[in-house]
């Protein structure tokens, strides 16, 4: 059965892309269909609008962290019970890995799922020149669909329809419509990008004035019926076998750490983990667990909050200590730390690592990297293993102490590779700046599982 699939891109950043993908994704949810939300790439941020959007887990595509057998097998494994299928693209369409190659566009994620693209082009300011931008986009990869346009920042009906007649005629895809000028339709951001979507206390009202107005402005039938798209069939990829038995792990999930990838999460469920949230913000101690997942997030704007739970940071601090298997991840590396700095004011944190922490202004690492992580940590007890994953992040250590790293870091440049030591081991915690895919290597997932039942088994034979 044909279901509708498709990839929001753009001709570069900053051209309304999310706000329209957002509608969209609004529009088609008020229109009583299922949509499955997707992001290509690495962002955290733009999954948790999607969701927001259409109460369903988003989905990150991305061809750095995962191979391609294991993006098809989690787009059609995604969209199997959806009735429309969207995929948010990153910066321009032909914007890849390193400035260079296709890998990692948007445009290689269309090919690769076999997607055509609705191309989001900002009208303002152009006439007859609209045609060719298109046309070059059109030109520059044959293999990748476009399928159609989307038109933003267009002032009227007027507007529109000239510029559509201009694309139309030159360029032979259709115009499916467009999306007015409205400041009130921005998504602001800062510095690690948008405001999370649980910080925008507005947020349902701004998706359904986005909506209305892409109805209005839209033909949003023909567009679902011209992306209909027969699901392929996809395999799995090789996945470690379930541990025996169940454990608890715990994932800090509030407004300081959200950072998580939602296959991570489902993968470690499907290899036998029950999956619990807690909030180091109000919880005033740990549920009972067997192993514990710190993410990412923004713990630099509640660091008030965060060191104001001292019960928490207490209990956190006594369970670790005894052996509480962890992984943390920026953030929640940062959280396990001494201190951190922000605005000439120093907060007191968890305390189990002797870090020191700052904010400064400009990012000290950025981009995608693999980590080759020595044996004996959460995810590597068997012996060493490499994981993909990024970094982008403003804080960095300010202390002095020489301790042990245990990720060996490889950072793929055209000319030259770049490499560096960092991530950290105590007890049974690991914590390090990089977040990474289970997915891009799964038994990292199941490590973490197998460490968290011996602990558990451990407590039982202590009773």
């Amino acid at each position: 059965m044909a279901k509708t699939a498709f990839l929001l891109a753009a001709t570069q950043s900053n051209s309304g892309k999310t706000t329209i993908a957002m509608g969209l994704m609004k529009a088609f949810c008020n229109m009583g269909l299922n949509v499955q939300p997707f992001k290509v790439g690495p962002d955290y941020i733009d999954p948790m609008y999607h969701t927001a959007a259409t109460g369903r887990n988003s989905r990150n595509l991305d061809s750095f962290m995962l191979e391609e057998d294991t993006i098809r097998y989690l787009f059609e494994k995604n969209s199997n019970d959806a009735d429309l299928s969207i995929v948010e693209g990153v910066m321009g369409l032909y914007d890849g890995q390193g400035g260079f190659s296709l890998k990692g566009s948007s445009a290689h994620i269309a090919q690769l799922l076999d997607l055509p693209v609705i191309l989001v082009v900002n009208g303002n300011g152009m006439s007859l020149s609209v045609a060719a931008l298109i046309k070059g986009f059109q030109d520059f990869s044959p293999e990748t669909k476009i399928g159609g346009v989307i038109l933003n920042q267009v002032k009227n009906d007027s507007g529109f329809i000239h510029l559509k007649e201009i694309i139309e005629t030159n360029c032979k895809i259709p115009v499916y419509g467009y999306l007015p000028k409205n400041p009130q339709f921005a998504l602001n951001d800062r510095h690690l990008g948008l405001y999370c979507s649980e910080e925008i206390n507005d947020l349902d009202e701004k998706f359904e004035r986005i909506a209305e107005a892409l109805t209005e402005h839209c033909d949003l039938n023909r567009l679902r019926e011209d992306m209909a798209r027969v699901p392929h069939d996809a395999s799995a990829p090789p996945l470690p076998s379930k541990i025996d038995g169940s454990v608890t792990i715990g994932y800090a999930r509030d407004s300081a750490f959200n950072f998580y990838y939602r296959d991570s999460l489902d993968l470690l469920e499907e290899l036998g983990a029950t999956l619990i949230p807690f909030s180091p913000m109000k919880d005033k101690s740990l549920p009972p667990m067997d192993g514990v997942i710190l993410g990412g997030g923004y713990p630099e704007l509640y660091l008030e909050e965060l060191s104001a739970n001292k019960s928490f940071l207490r209990d956190l601090k006594e369970k670790l200590e005894q052996g509480l298997p962890c992984f943390a991840e920026c953030g929640g590396l940062i959280y396990l730390g001494k201190t951190m700095t922000i605005h000439d004011k120093t907060h007191e944190l968890t305390g189990f690592f002797p870090f020191d922490f700052t904010m400064t202004d400009r990012l000290q690492h950025f981009g995608y990297m693999e980590a080759s992580i020595e044996a004996g940590t959460p995810l590597t007890t068997e012996g060493e293993l490499s994981i993909r994953g990024h970094e982008f992040h403003y804080t960095k250590r300010i202390d002095t102490t020489d301790y042990p790293t245990s990720y060996r870091v490889t950072k793929k440049r055209r000319t030259k590779d770049v490499h560096w030591e960092e991530g950290y081991r105590k007890q049974n915690v690991l914590g390090g700046y990089p977040h990474f895919n289970f997915y891009s290597n799964p038994q990292c997932a199941k490590n973490l599982l197998l460490m968290a039942k011996a602990y558990h088994k451990e407590r039982l034979d202590q009773k």
